[in-house]
């Protein structure tokens, strides 16, 4: 998106160029430079219908939080089915977004947040096992309920609740 204000977007396309599927009309969310502005000027490549029933101001909220998480644990972590995740800082936009990746690959998934009510928000998402980010316990928490740890992490803390994270990695993890 280069150096302007807003990368994602939502918004009816005007006019497309040769070879494009979209039509004008077509509605659309995905990226474009200056996002924030009354119209953008992007590469068909970087849009995606607008599912119906998802309203734009919505839609306008997913693609770099998904993006993340594909890129994330699709290219880099390759998770496959059965695999154990641990996803910290689950209830936000790329927690969410990893969680539903996660569990459409099959992987198992637990996931942090910081509030009794994140959390909760969290196990009604499909989380497996919730724990809380703010404890330093949360790496005892989860080996005492997966033993063999997990075989990716997807981090957002730092320091020594990075060090236990990456302590819980199973071999070549």
């Amino acid at each position: 998106a280069g150096p302007t204000l807003g990368m994602e977007c939502t918004g009816v396309v005007e006019a497309t160029g040769p070879g494009v599927a979209f039509r004008p009309g077509d509605a659309v969310f995905g990226f474009a430079p200056s996002a924030f502005s009354t119209h953008a000027l992007t590469r068909a490549e970087a849009l995606a219908p607008l599912p119906e029933g998802l309203p734009p101001e919505a839609a306008a909220t997913i693609p770099v939080a998904f993006i993340t998480a594909c890129y994330a644990l699709e290219t880099l972590a390759r998770i496959r089915p059965g695999e154990r995740v641990l996803i910290h800082g689950g209830a936000g936009g790329v927690g969410l977004a990893a969680l539903q990746v996660a569990r459409a690959a099959g992987a198992r998934v637990a996931a942090t947040a910081g509030s009794a009510e994140k959390r909760a928000f969290l196990r009604m998402a499909g989380a497996e096992l919730v724990l809380d980010s703010r404890d330093a316990g949360f790496a005892d928490a989860l080996r005492a309920a997966w033993p063999d740890g997990v075989d990716v992490v997807l981090n957002s803390l730092a320091g020594e609740a990075m060090e236990r994270s990456l302590g819980l990695l199973t071999p070549f993890g």
